[in-house]
């Protein structure tokens, strides 16, 4: 939010600019084309303003991942910043008669659309004013923070509070551990993972998150709670395709290659044919099925 507060006053800024340039400089009116062409500019740019708005009010309503909201802004933001481009290189046609008469309009819009925006951005603020938290929340979290979108740090901290009030929460616990891997906070991720899998022992979900962020911590480590894990889930789904490959990985490190293939096989019935991974497992099947004498 703040972004777009920023984004917001440096668009007015531009925009008065604009408007007040002729007043000074006694600049050349436009043709009525280019009349035409700024109205429907301005007209995508307050479009492309409100949708951003939108996605902050997604955020609060939870109604879209994190990593889809982060690419929407990212395109909106793109297409605005176009847009305001397009605006300030579109080129003045000299007409004489008419500039005087469009140069005493213009001063009038300057300052009607100033107080529009200004009070647009106000408003924006006030309602949005519990989300700024999270901006700030960021600021303080270090250099890792730049690529997380600061609503899920407002999230993590009313969540933090909730689960000191209801620790028995499973769910809740998994979803912080979620958002402290988005955060980069991997051992508080771990720890928060681990409450959950106590709570909720036979939830795969859980399990598979919880091990695939243990393995991904060490990938050179195969045994010991990460085994515990990825076992466990096999028992629960025994076509599970993380569980499968993950055995199968083990077993290959220790040298038992027909069990890594047996492992792997399976998993590949699994993959459907565009899999892109296809390819990566026919491979590993190949080297198990080589080294253990098939």
């Amino acid at each position: 939010m703040v972004s777009l507060i920023a984004l917001a006053v440096i668009l007015l800024l531009a925009t008065l600019w604009w408007l007040v340039r002729p007043l000074r400089a006694g600049a050349p009116v436009a043709a009525d084309a280019m009349v035409s062409e700024r109205a429907e500019l301005g007209q995508l740019r307050n479009r492309l303003l409100a949708q951003l708005g939108e996605l902050d009010a997604e955020r609060a309503d939870r109604s879209m991942d994190a990593a889809s909201l982060a690419d929407e802004e990212t395109r909106l933001s793109a297409e605005l910043a176009g847009v305001l481009k397009r605006l300030d290189a579109l080129p003045s046609v000299t007409d004489t008669a008419g500039s005087a008469a469009a140069s005493g309009s213009r001063l009038p819009a300057a300052l009607a659309l100033g107080a529009t925006l200004l009070v647009g951005a106000g408003l924006y603020g006030w309602q949005n004013a519990e989300n700024l938290q999270g901006f700030m929340l960021a600021a303080q979290s270090g250099a890792n923070s730049a690529r997380v979108p600061p609503m899920v740090f407002e999230m993590v901290a009313k969540l933090e509070q909730r689960l000191q009030e209801s620790p028995d929460d499973a769910d809740g616990w998994a979803r912080l551990g979620r958002a402290y891997a988005v955060m980069e906070r991997t051992d508080d991720a771990l720890a928060a993972y681990e409450r959950a899998y106590a709570l909720a022992p036979d939830n795969a979900t859980v399990l598979a998150d919880y091990a695939w962020l243990l393995f991904n911590r060490d990938p050179g480590q195969t045994t010991g709670r990460v085994s515990e894990l990825y076992t466990r889930l096999y028992k629960l789904d025994a076509q599970n395709p993380d569980a499968l490959w993950f055995l199968g990985f083990a077993a290959y490190q220790q040298g038992e290659f027909r069990k890594a293939t047996g492992f792997w096989e399976r998993l590949l019935k699994l993959l459907p044919p565009e899999d892109p991974g296809r390819e990566h497992l026919q491979q590993a099947i190949a080297s198990a099925r080589t080294k253990g004498g098939r």
